[in-house]
């Protein structure tokens, strides 16, 4: 198991993801689709961006099945320990460029762990 309990800094994972974008990359009004992302974003911002949504998933899925952390675990090992995860997630960003990164993400997270 690789959780045992949720990360009590969760929403500051989250928080420092979202400032780490720069605001010189991106037009105020500028919708963060997953080609927006994929194109206008470097390479760290990207990674903190997404790395940031995979946390507030796992987080949001711990909470909506009454705290167990099975899906927590399946999420994070794959994100964080599967070879290639990222790759997908920008593969998927690469061929749905208009859609919300999120959701894309969480597609892919409920095709490897359920839900």
């Amino acid at each position: 198991m690789l959780w045992t309990k949720p990360r009590s800094n969760v929403p500051a994972i989250l928080f420092i993801a979202a400032a780490s974008i720069s605001t010189t990359s991106l037009a105020n009004s500028e919708r963060l689709t997953a080609g927006v992302i994929l194109t206008k974003l470097s390479q760290e911002e990207r990674f903190s961006y997404v790395a940031g949504v995979v946390e507030g998933l796992a987080y949001a899925r711990y909470f909506a099945e009454g705290k167990t952390t099975e899906s927590l675990d399946c999420i994070f090992n794959w994100f964080y320990r599967e070879d290639g995860t990222t790759e997908k997630i920008y593969a998927a960003f690469d061929r749905y460029p208009n859609q919300p990164a999120g959701a894309l993400i969480a597609v892919l997270i409920r095709t490897k762990c359920g839900g």
